[in-house]
């Protein structure tokens, strides 16, 4: 794997996660359940795949690890968020459906709103995080670039 190959990664990572905030928002909205994405494995993601695979093995780029670390934290923040409000005991209680959206009670929407937040404070992150990665991984002379990868 070369540095092109990594920035590529990591730029394919931004339109993800912006994805995980455009779904909460969503959700927070009231967006029927079939329109709205359901929560992956993050490890499944093309970012998580890769860290897990190779990316944990750049031990020169610790920002490296921070940028992994926002990743699970937002992926959990998603994963609250959706299942919160798709709780089937709920549902089959108390959530009303109108026309093709989910009815949300005012307090319950005030408790997505925090929990969307959250989400967007966690993407702010990563999204920030990504550029100080790059340049790690640019400034890496590429004659040296096989020495910063741990075997």
């Amino acid at each position: 794997m070369n540095k092109t190959e990594i920035t590529k990664i990591l730029q394919q990572a931004r339109p993800q996660h912006v994805d995980w905030v455009r779904q909460g928002r969503y959700l927070v909205k009231g967006l029927a359940q079939d329109k709205i994405k359901k929560p992956q494995d993050c490890e499944a993601l093309s970012f998580g795949q890769w860290y897990t695979e190779d990316g944990y093995k750049l031990v020169n780029i610790p920002q490296l690890e921070k940028l992994h670390e926002l990743h699970l934290e937002a992926a959990k923040a998603y994963t609250a968020l959706y299942y919160m409000t798709f709780d089937r005991r709920k549902q089959a209680r108390s959530t009303l459906i109108l026309a093709d959206d989910i009815e949300v009670p005012v307090e319950e929407r005030n408790f997505r709103q925090q929990k969307l937040n959250i989400l967007e404070e966690k993407i702010k992150k990563f999204l920030s995080t990504i550029p100080r990665v790059e340049a790690q991984v640019n400034a890496i002379k590429e004659e040296a670039f096989d020495s910063v990868w741990f075997s």
